[in-house]
């Protein structure tokens, strides 16, 4: 049964981590937020864990990965502006996959997804701390440690193998027929056809850097693939990478719980009061507590914010050996 720490005090969870799980180059895993958004984690609350860190005489750095979709936070430079603009100055940042997503390793692994497309940057990292903003998700039912770690550090084409089977498609009441992404496609699969761009969906890999590139937002994926097979990828990405970085340790944030993930570019209401913090050396076993706690202080009201199985991701992670779905809650209060 794996221990779960529980407080309301950031620095009384700060005060109980393990460090000596930690090796001296260490990635803090983030999210920036997407400009609009003001529910993810502050960067007042990111700052005292890097600060104690980097005590020890350890180096750290604020990693991350590009987006899927068009946003603020879709190429490495609007990326670091944006987290910049949200406060997170006091630290080194790291776009692990370039900048426009392109910088990738292949990992094998052993599940639904046979070679999971992670951030080329994870590599320089000997440890890992995972500071996660629980909330729900519309697709994969809620978002906490194990989609912050396998959605969050898959490269752009590794985010589109997570949402869907498909390949990048053209809007074309949009398109304006610039020829951007025609230009940055390195596998000649876009052609400019009576002045708008149609991509050869027997010549995409699936890089979508045309995502990235296209300045009008032209281009898009289709969303709609099943969500227990989102849920399971991301399950199987976040085994990709603790298979790089095994000595990985988890905090989560239970506070400004949302409806949906802080990608979306608009404020939302939270559903419920805060409830406060956990931190683990379990993924499995600090997700399923998250989701206890917060079924626990919403009533059962933040399981039916979405039709999404928010069970998946313990039950497939708890499967693939990640962790323990069994967990004794410490109370430090």
């Amino acid at each position: 049964m794996s221990e779960v720490y529980f407080s309301k005090d950031l620095q009384k969870i700060i005060d109980n981590i393990d460090y000596s799980k930690l090796g001296n180059n260490v990635a803090i895993k983030v999210h920036f937020g997407e400009m609009g958004c003001v529910t993810y984690i502050p960067a007042s609350l990111i700052k005292p864990v890097y600060d104690k860190i980097i005590s020890f005489g350890k180096k750290a750095t604020l990693v991350e990965c590009n987006v899927l979709y068009k946003g603020s936070r879709t190429n490495k430079t609007d990326h670091i502006k944006t987290a910049l603009a949200h406060g997170f100055d006091f630290a080194p940042i790291d776009i692990l996959d370039g900048e426009f997503g392109q910088e990738e390793i292949i990992v094998p692994i052993d599940g639904l997804v046979k070679q999971a497309k992670l951030g080329k940057g994870l590599e320089k990292y000997d440890s890992m701390i995972v500071l996660s903003h629980f909330k729900g998700h519309c697709h994969a039912g809620y978002g906490a440690a194990l989609k912050n770690v396998g959605m969050g550090l898959g490269s752009r084409a590794g985010k589109l193998l997570m949402h869907a089977d498909t390949k990048p498609i053209v809007m074309p009441d949009k398109c304006t027929g610039c020829e951007t992404c025609l230009k940055h496609c390195n596998y000649s699969a876009i052609s400019i056809v009576n002045n708008k761009a149609v991509i050869d969906s027997n010549k995409c890999v699936g890089c979508v850097m045309c995502i990235a590139v296209c300045p009008q937002g032209t281009i898009d994926i289709n969303w709609d693939s099943p969500k227990d097979l989102v849920s399971k990828r991301i399950v199987d990405y976040s085994k990709a990478v603790l298979k790089i970085i095994p000595k990985t340790i988890y905090i989560n944030f239970l506070i400004n719980i949302t409806k949906d993930c802080d990608c979306f570019d608009y404020v939302q209401k939270p559903l419920m009061n805060d409830v406060g913090i956990l931190y683990s050396e379990d993924i499995v076993s600090i997700d399923k507590a998250s989701l206890d706690l917060a079924n626990k202080h919403s009533n059962n009201e933040f399981d039916k914010i979405n039709d999404v199985d928010k069970d998946i991701q313990v039950e497939y992670a708890s499967e693939s050996k990640l962790g323990s779905k069994e967990y004794k809650l410490i109370d430090l209060d």
